[in-house]
């Protein structure tokens, strides 16, 4: 029997992912925050939010318990 190489991300995994998700949708998608956040351009902080969900639910498919 082969072991296995996929799991299913945990709920909190998950639920991370969704909120940088969503925030990355926010400043994509519409003109509810400001243009700048903590001296950082939005847009270059949602395109790491985005980036960042992605890799964590990679991770939570390939590691065991993440």
């Amino acid at each position: 029997m082969r072991r296995r190489s996929h799991w299913a991300p945990r709920a909190g995994t998950i639920a991370v992912a969704a909120v940088l998700t969503v925030f990355a949708a926010l400043v994509f998608f519409t003109s509810l925050l400001p243009g700048t956040i903590a001296g950082f351009a939005a847009g270059t902080l949602a395109l790491y939010a985005a980036v960042a969900a992605f890799v964590i639910l990679l991770l939570g498919i390939f590691l065991k318990g993440v």
